[in-house]
């Protein structure tokens, strides 16, 4: 007798449904992967604290920082682009080794120089240059951080978001809690040398799995053919993003000339806690843009998922922030509870317009609409400089005011060309 066929739980459908659903699927290990990294990141600074003199921490700290922004400025909006057209791209593996071969040649010419105008750019990061090898390995770590963010991006356009999540959120991880204790010798040196070889073998990781395991047998050269398909639209986005990153810059500056050191203070935890809150959206946004990429017909249908899913986790985590403000500014310390719970409370419901702008401008990418996004960013320079400069000194509530609502009009002007143009593809 035949055993009578069991049906699934209904209750199960749906949850069978996300993890088969590549948008939703991809969010998720690209949070997982953000919210390792964070973690990792604050263990990290508590053992440094605990190994290095102060002093070597704070030279390190911008040391960090520095390096972080040349990776940013050695990719040119490759990353951008490979997310873009690797999709669809006939030769995956031509697109991918020129666009390595540029971040990593950008790289060493930004990285160098960096460090031999160090003295003159920051004194305390002279030693930089103190001996050739110590420049070389510099030099070196350098490129390797930005190969392993443009490796990031060939994962996320190929789907390949879980193995990035072995390598970048557990492996650079545990490598990077361990090094610290081997590197005291060398002081703030040794702290980013710790940071940059983590990332280093990350990335030299990554350039094997991709050859082996995704297929995609990239190696150096620099094809015109790739270089002509996507400079225009790398540039454009490279563009765009540098204009994002302006008032990220400024906003702190601002801060610190008119409300002194203490409020700047309180200004960078609450900003800080902010970006945790807005982590889930740029990991949708990720993902949105590489599945656009892959299905340029079913962009409205994806839209209208990552939206939805933006506005739940993010509303989510604006409740939990808002509950909770003062609790999490006292493990800072009574001064940061006293001085920023409105401030962080204002910075957690200004995450909603993040997440506003950043579906907006994620759609636009993956229209190929960057004129668009260039003056949508624009706008988000204007706005947040202009409240700042003008409100800032009436107190710091002004900041998460400026930030929220350079970004909700940024987002506006980036949807008012989505839907003025909803099927549109326009090149840079």
């Amino acid at each position: 007798m035949s055993q009578p066929r069991v049906l699934p739980r209904p209750a199960l459908l749906p949850i069978r449904e996300l993890c088969s659903d590549p948008l939703v699927r991809n969010s998720f290990f690209l949070m997982a992967t953000t919210a390792l990294g964070a973690g990792s990141g604050f263990v990290f600074w508590l053992i440094v604290a605990r190994l290095y003199p102060t002093a070597e921490v704070g030279r390190a700290s911008s040391l960090l920082s520095s390096v972080a922004l040349l990776s940013y400025f050695s990719l040119f909006g490759f990353s951008n682009a490979l997310i873009r057209f690797l999709p669809t791209s006939r030769d995956r593996a031509r697109d991918a080794g020129t666009a390595i071969s540029v971040v990593v040649l950008c790289s060493l010419v930004i990285s160098a120089g960096f460090a031999l105008a160090a003295p003159w750019l920051a004194g305390d990061l002279g030693f930089l240059r103190s001996t050739g090898s110590r420049l070389a390995v510099f030099v070196l770590l350098a490129a390797g951080a930005a190969v392993n963010l443009l490796t990031d991006s060939i994962f996320v356009a190929v789907r390949a978001t879980r193995t990035n999540l072995l390598i970048n959120g557990i492996l650079m991880s545990t490598v990077k809690l361990g090094l610290p204790v081997l590197t005291v010798a060398y002081g703030a040196f040794g702290i980013f040398a710790a940071s940059g070889a983590a990332s280093t073998l990350a990335a030299i990781v990554s350039l094997a799995v991709i050859r082996k395991q995704l297929a995609i047998r990239a190696r150096a050269l620099f094809s015109r053919v790739s270089l002509r398909a996507m400079l225009n639209y790398s540039l454009g986005s490279y563009l765009s993003g540098s204009l994002n990153l302006l008032p990220q810059i400024a906003l702190p500056i601002i801060v610190l000339h008119e409300l002194g050191p203490v409020l700047a203070a309180v200004y960078f935890v609450a900003f800080q806690i902010s970006n945790l809150v807005s982590a889930a959206s740029y990991a949708i946004g990720e993902a949105l843009f590489a599945e656009g990429s892959h299905e340029p017909g079913a962009l409205r249908r994806l839209a209208l998922r990552s939206g939805g899913m933006m506005l739940a986790l993010t509303a989510t985590a604006v409740a939990a922030v808002a509950a909770l403000a003062v609790p999490i500014l006292r493990l800072f310390g009574d001064d940061y509870a006293r001085h920023g719970t409105a401030t962080l409370v204002l910075f957690a419901f200004s995450s909603l317009a993040v997440a506003f702008n950043t579906w907006a401008g994620f759609l636009l990418k993956v229209q190929r609409r960057l004129g668009r996004l260039v003056a949508s960013n624009l706008v988000f320079i204007v706005v947040i400089l202009a409240v700042a400069l003008g409100k800032l000194h009436d107190g710091l509530i002004w900041a998460p005011i400026a930030w929220g609502l350079g970004n909700l009009l940024c987002g506006a002007v980036a949807a008012a060309g989505l839907v003025r143009n909803p099927r549109e593809e326009q090149p840079a």
